[in-house]
């Protein structure tokens, strides 16, 4: 199997138009073993946990419980780049480290073979300035993502969108 490429043309008109952008995979499921998904993709995840485990949300809600396991991984803060598109390639780049080694890619399949409750998803976030261009998602990344499978999920705006939304 061949590696999918995403190309390095970034379709927002500038860089300098993006205010932030990152990607998320999550893997989420009642029946999710966090430490199988970090095994199979050998990946240290951004938060982890368990179905009815204790874990803290953030500085101003604390600890919760999960009401179902999930792991997930953002690249927001590991990836130095307003381009979502680099932000996808270090995704991609965990599913399918080298072109010889789908290894993780298939040992995430074989976790969603066992646990048919899971369900994996890319979050996709950009928000650009006023004007600026939305990006695409390469159609290799949707093909990919059918491999596995996973679904993919936009967040895609701008300022004018904020303003637009502020006045309505």
């Amino acid at each position: 199997m061949r590696t999918a490429k995403i190309s390095a043309t970034s379709t927002t008109k500038s860089e300098g138009d993006t205010r932030k952008t990152y990607a998320m995979l999550r893997v989420s499921g009642d029946s999710l073993d966090p430490d199988e998904v970090t095994r199979a993709l050998r990946i240290v995840p951004t938060i982890a946990y368990r179905k009815g485990e204790k874990y803290f949300a953030g500085e101003r809600t604390g600890e919760l419980v999960g009401r179902t396991g999930v792991w997930c991984l953002s690249t927001e803060g590991i990836v130095a780049s307003d381009n979502l598109h680099h932000h996808l390639s270090h995704v991609l780049g965990l599913l399918i480290p080298g072109r010889q080694d789908i290894d993780p890619l298939l040992h995430l399949r074989a976790v969603l073979a066992r646990r048919n409750d899971l369900r994996v998803l890319l979050s996709c976030f950009w928000h650009g300035r006023a004007g600026a261009r939305r990006p695409a998602i390469p159609r290799s990344v949707t093909e990919l993502l059918k491999l596995i499978p996973a679904d993919i999920e936009t967040d895609f705006a701008t300022d004018s969108d904020e303003s637009a939304r502020r006045r309505a």
